[in-house]
């Protein structure tokens, strides 16, 4: 699935550049599930792949240079966690999300499942398994379905405004 535009450089990095400063304004819940399910519905892998990874380095940076991340290696582990979790959804969400608004909203769905997956299954292994309490995962789950939401609307409004720039807006249709 390729439904950007050839050399539409703009959105990954607008997507990016939102999802962190969103994440600013939101006490860091970074919506990296929604960020990589955006990224992989409206971008080919290679800019998908770019997109998710800048806007997860871009979340460390400001976690260990700004916020005071602790330099340990439990904090670091999570850390490459994080960004792993969020490139293995890519592929997951190239082959379920087809264009169609409820195609996108399983691939969110199944994307959100395999991520914490993959996270509970590290946090077996280095410890951290009391933040996978059902509160606490349905709260990450209603961020993330909010900024799933809003970027699918940041990336309507940009496609529609600016195609070459942006690319199209394939992923409003409803079925």
């Amino acid at each position: 699935m390729n439904t950007t535009a050839p050399h539409s450089i703009l959105w990954p990095v607008v997507l990016a550049a939102t999802a962190v400063l969103g994440t600013i304004a939101t006490a860091c819940m970074m919506p990296f599930v929604a960020v990589a399910t955006i990224a992989a519905a409206t971008m080919n892998r290679r800019e998908a792949v770019i997109a998710v990874v800048g806007a997860w380095a871009a979340n460390q940076l400001l976690g260990f240079g700004l916020l005071g991340y602790p330099l340990s290696g439990y904090a670091i582990g999570w850390g490459v966690a994080l960004g792993v979790a969020s490139l293995t959804v890519i592929p997951l969400v190239r082959g379920i999300a087809d264009g169609s608004a409820v195609r996108l909203v399983l691939a969110f769905g199944a994307a959100f499942a395999l991520w914490e997956g993959l996270l509970f299954g590290f946090a077996l292994a280095m410890g951290g398994t009391g933040t996978f309490t059902a509160a606490i995962v349905g709260t990450l789950f209603a961020n993330e379905a909010a900024w799933l939401a809003a970027l699918g609307a940041v990336h309507l409004i940009a496609a529609h405004g600016g195609p070459r720039l942006f690319g199209t807006a394939r992923i409003v249709r409803l079925v």
